[in-house]
């Protein structure tokens, strides 16, 4: 569908604010905007009678109402069809800064009728003198200089007769009662400018179980589709994707940034971060001279007093001692002393140019419908509050979790994707109990055929290189899972574990009937279809039985 066309003109007295809502409409919505002032010194620099020394505010303000006089104000909409064209075809958004008579603004009505959208600007004369005199040029000149010079400028007829333009308006604005921001979003609003809050264009990728479930896969499988994808959580979790000739992990940028080198990359406020990670990861990633990364600058930053802290403690829950816990209860005990030396913002050395607004970059997403993929880590069963406590992570790991550390209403949502591994595992020594009976990776070789030695050797922790613990399917945290997170789709992966067999699958029926059993127990038990199936680690490893992109 071709996006409409909007010519704005904006009216109001000097000072009123159009210059500012002009720069905010260039730069968040690419308005063209042609000014006012401009178009009197090209007319004037084709007069031969006058030389451009002349220029001054109170010089533009005669000629303009020379060209006024003559044109009957039609000189300005001629300015706009020499610059644009009379079809401005090839652009869409337009801005006049700024109309000054009630004809300039009736002869673009009649040009380009329902396109034009006229909004004038109001605010108090104490405070518009005050804006006046507040301007870098005036403190230049002095007080007295400025004071002398509104003086005059006030006097001008045409300018005594700018605040009734107001009666002809679309819209009233009183800047005085409005920040700036304030301001562009009604006027974003009334234009319709503003993205749909019921925009159902973001996706979530979380885990069902106790992490390790395969995520980065299965992010990396479906990053090819989004336009932007974002990232939560820590540090503390690494996500694998096969690659050659060497596996990535991922363990703070999202795990498709690889697999889709277009896609905008987000790292939302409720994030917490390691500088030293995070900076490695821009390097292997190639993201130095890019733009595509937006660390959002209220996440948390990890210091070294929180590793030395958990260092020492770690062994308590089997925690990673990567500092995220002690960041994260540093982050809410920071506030209560006004504290807030450990957010990202306050890291422009490090980070620099990457340090921004997610909320504002994910609006712009929204304005465009571009679809966005939210990734996860960690388990549900590791959930601050839904977990096994007190062997659980420092935050809350479900969905909701997750859209509240980036920033994501839930109606945004559009699908819910839950990982889940054929066999749950989580981390050796005193990391907490399974649901489920735990049982050996001598038994699952037994069952799948796979080598016990490969077995081991794969199942360690991305981000210690910890030996992992397996149990059987669990099917209370299943359903558990499915009723806190309500996913749309179900991702099973490990299906190797079942039976080795299961290796060379590349569609449903390949699979082993064993397998194809638990997949319809699976749906049965959820409602939910099983919509992608990981059959090994590979880049063919995925079986995609979804309908829909």
């Amino acid at each position: 569908m071709a996006e409409r066309k909007i010519i704005l003109i904006l009216s109001g007295e000097i000072c009123s604010g159009k210059t500012t809502l002009a720069i905010n409409l260039l730069n968040k919505y690419h308005f063209n905007v042609l000014k006012t002032k401009e178009g009197i010194s090209h007319y004037i620099k084709s007069d031969k009678k006058h030389k451009e020394t002349e220029l001054s505010r109170e010089f533009l303000q005669n000629y303009g109402e020379t060209l006024d006089k003559k044109t009957n104000g039609k000189w300005l909409l001629k300015y706009f069809q020499e610059i644009y064209g009379v079809d401005f075809s090839i652009k869409n958004y337009f801005l006049v800064d700024s109309a000054r008579i009630l004809k300039q603004i009736e002869h673009f009505r009649s040009a380009y009728s329902y396109l034009v959208y006229h909004i004038h600007l109001i605010a108090k004369p104490d405070s518009l003198t005050e804006r006046y005199h507040r301007r870098n040029e005036n403190k230049i000149l002095g007080i007295d200089v400025s004071k002398k010079i509104y003086s005059i400028i006030k006097s001008n007829e045409t300018e005594k007769k700018v605040i009734d333009l107001a009666k002809d308006a679309d819209l009233v604005i009183d800047t005085d009662r409005c920040s700036t921001e304030d301001v562009l979003i009604r006027v974003a609003s009334f234009l319709k400018l503003l993205p749909n809050i019921d925009n159902q264009s973001v996706d979530v990728l979380i885990g069902g179980q106790f992490g390790s479930e395969g995520k980065g896969q299965v992010a990396a499988h479906i990053a090819p589709e989004y336009d932007c994808l974002i990232r939560v959580g820590g540090p503390n979790a690494g996500h694998s994707v096969y690659e050659l000739p060497n596996n990535h992990i991922f363990h703070l940028i999202p795990s498709g940034s690889f697999r889709n080198q277009t896609a905008k990359l987000l790292i939302g406020a409720g994030a917490v971060l390691s500088l030293e990670k995070i900076v490695e990861e821009i390097s292997n990633f190639s993201l130095e001279d890019s733009n595509r990364l937006v660390i959002d600058e209220n996440a948390t930053i990890i210091k070294q007093k929180d590793i030395k802290y958990e260092q020492k403690i770690k062994e308590h829950i089997g925690s990673t001692g990567q500092g995220v816990g002690s960041a994260t209860a540093n982050n809410i005990l920071a506030r209560l002393m006004g504290n807030d030396k450990h957010k990202a913002k306050h890291y422009q050395k490090e980070l620099g140019h990457y340090l921004g607004s997610v909320t504002g970059e994910l609006e712009k997403c929204y304005s465009l419908n571009s679809k966005i993929l939210l990734e996860g880590t960690q388990g549900t069963a590791l959930s601050l509050y839904h977990g096994i406590y007190p062997h659980v992570t420092s935050r809350d790991t479900t969905v909701s979790g997750c859209l509240s550390e980036a920033g994501i209403s839930p109606k945004r949502v559009r699908k819910i994707i839950m990982v889940i591994r054929t066999y749950p595992i989580r981390v050796g020594g005193t990391s907490g109990k399974f649901i489920s009976n735990e049982i050996t990776w001598k038994e699952i070789a037994t069952r799948s055929g796979k080598k016990l030695k490969d077995l081991i050797n794969n199942e360690k922790t991305s981000t210690t290189k910890r030996d992992r613990r397996v149990a059987e399917f669990s099917w209370e945290l299943f359903r558990k899972a499915c009723e806190i997170n309500s996913p749309t789709d179900i991702a099973l992966t490990f299906t190797d574990y079942i039976s080795n067999d299961n290796e060379k699958a590349r569609r449903y029926d390949q699979l082993t009937a064993e397998t194809r059993q638990l997949i319809e127990e699976i749906e049965r038990c959820s409602g939910i279809k099983v919509s992608l199936i990981g059959t090994c680690f590979d880049y063919r490893a995925i079986i995609d039985r979804r309908n829909w992109r």
